[in-house]
């Protein structure tokens, strides 16, 4: 498989922001944000903010309906929230 870009981090504006930087010297393209201090505070969403670049940057071209995915997760198991 041929490399066709690299997806980086950068702090903006009090977010997390996610680009992909395409190895043809293109214009970077924006992926996802996430507000940074939840970002830095939990580890978990930090792995799932990095998941969700790579499966935005995967699906960028591909028509409704038919995505890609980079990971076959397990379904989500619903908790009781603190706030209700």
């Amino acid at each position: 498989m041929e490399k066709t870009g690299d997806i980086y981090a950068a702090s903006e504006k009090g977010r997390c922001v996610a680009y992909w930087r395409p190895v043809d010297g293109s214009r970077d393209v924006f992926l996802c944000a996430m507000d940074l201090t939840v970002y830095n505070r939990h580890p978990h969403l930090r792995k799932m903010f990095v998941e969700l670049a790579t499966e935005a940057m995967l699906n960028r071209e591909c028509e409704a309906g038919a995505s890609m995915t980079f990971r076959v997760r397990e379904p989500v198991v619903e908790t009781r929230s603190r706030w209700v």
